[in-house]
């Protein structure tokens, strides 16, 4: 997962520092990996203290992406998946990386298998899933800078898609880390400018819903961990994250907390603070530029 400077906008890679504590390692300690270090820990101790719940929260944001993944295999029949901030991937049992979860796509034999391309600007996250995804000629893990759609352009990722068919892009867990120096919502248009119709963009991001909510208090005590101890983590509004889909087609149900988005079934326990400060959706780039929805 990509790591930023707002002080100057620019973006820089913790990597293998382990003194620093490093977004895609923070990631990796909530969802139970073992690539992270003392620092990463103690955010994470931060962040619950702050809004309890932060590893049902990565856990709900990684099953909702999951859901969507298959739903965009399975049922609409995307076959190249593009992971952007894709972060470190995480082994055993539990590992749900994004290529695992659309190749056992029920819709095609395994000869068709999706194309997923992970793309991340952090050289250890780059170095950790090329050495586990080694073996598989339809997975490949690029260095790249999420910020600049003509990434999409570049040989070294275009080689493996094919740019004139649908393509799913995933942005999760990741544009609450881009300032709004950096314009995030600019940088979502334009990735969804250079995709052809038909493609997808599946997002989770932060929230914050407002001073009037009881909630906002968590909002301000956690973001101001992100702050202190990542240098970026923004909560924004609903309007601001349904920004990002403009010009894209909702699917059902639209923009909601990641448990809500096609559960497997009825809930089993109430949701922590942390999973209600989280939003998710999924978008449709349309066929043509007329008619589009919010």
């Amino acid at each position: 997962m990509t790591d930023t400077v707002p002080r100057t906008g620019v973006r820089e890679a913790v990597g293998a520092d382990a003194g620093r504590p490093s977004i895609a390692r923070v990631c990796n300690r909530m969802l139970g990996g073992k690539d992270n270090y003392l620092p990463d820990e103690d955010v994470v101790v931060e962040l619950e203290s702050s809004a309890p719940g932060q590893y049902a929260a990565a856990w709900a944001s990684r099953e909702f992406q999951q859901r969507a993944l298959r739903y965009l295999a399975d049922v609409v029949g995307v076959r190249q998946f593009l992971d952007l901030g894709a972060g470190l991937p995480v082994p055993g049992p539990r590992r749900v990386d994004t290529h695992q979860i659309v190749s056992f796509s029920r819709a095609v034999p395994d000869a068709d298998r999706p194309t997923v391309v992970y793309v991340d600007n952090d050289p250890v996250c780059v170095a950790h899933g090329r050495a586990l995804m080694a073996t598989d000629e339809r997975t490949h893990y690029l260095p790249g800078d999420l910020t600049d759609p003509n990434l999409l352009q570049d040989p070294a990722v275009s080689t493996y898609l094919d740019l004139e068919s649908p393509i799913g892009v995933l942005l999760c867990g990741i544009l609450h880390h881009v300032g709004d120096g950096l314009d995030p919502a600019g940088i979502v248009r334009g990735w969804a400018d250079v995709l052809s119709p038909g493609s997808f963009l599946v997002l989770t991001h932060l929230y914050d819903p407002g001073p009037s909510d009881d909630l906002h208090r968590y909002v301000l005590s956690c973001r101001l961990r992100y702050l202190e101890t990542l240098g970026s983590g923004w909560f924004r509004t609903r309007v601001q994250i349904a920004g990002f889909f403009e010009g894209l087609e909702m699917v059902t149900p639209g923009l909601v907390e990641p448990g809500r988005w096609w559960p497997c079934g009825p809930p089993l326990r109430s949701e922590s603070v942390a999973e209600r400060l989280l939003l998710a959706g999924v978008g449709r780039k349309p066929e043509t530029t007329q008619g589009r929805k919010r």
